[in-house]
C-alpha cells in the first residue's frame, strides 16, 4: 500500500475511537484489523508526543503527530500487510 493509498483509509475511520464500526472502510478490510492496526498507531503517535512533549502530552499534541508520512512509517513497521480482507459469501 502506498503513502497516499494508506492516508485515504485514515481518512474513512474515526481515529481513537472505542467502537470496531467506526473502522469499516470502502477498502474491503476488515473492520478489526483495522482497528488493532491504528489503535497501534495512536501508540505509536503517543511515543512521539511524548518524546517532544514529555509524558503528560494532552490527546491535541498527540494528534499533531498524525499526518500520511508518520501513519506511512508506522505501516513500514510491519513485514506483512496488517489488514486482514473480508470473506465473501459464496
Amino acid at each position: 500500500m502506498n503513502k497516499t493509498t494508506l492516508w485515504q483509509l485514515r481518512n474513512e475511520i474515526m481515529l481513537n475511537s472505542l467502537y470496531v464500526a467506526d473502522y469499516q472502510n470502502s477498502f474491503g478490510y476488515t473492520a478489526k484489523s483495522v482497528c488493532n492496526f491504528f489503535d497501534g498507531y495512536m501508540e505509536y503517535l503517543k511515543d512521539l508526543a511524548t518524546e517532544q512533549y514529555g509524558s503528560c502530552c494532552s490527546l491535541e499534541q498527540i494528534f499533531r503527530f498524525d499526518n500520511p508520512d508518520n501513519l506511512y512509517n508506522w505501516y513500514g513497521c510491519f513485514e506483512l500487510c496488517p489488514f486482514q480482507r473480508e470473506e465473501c459469501g459464496v
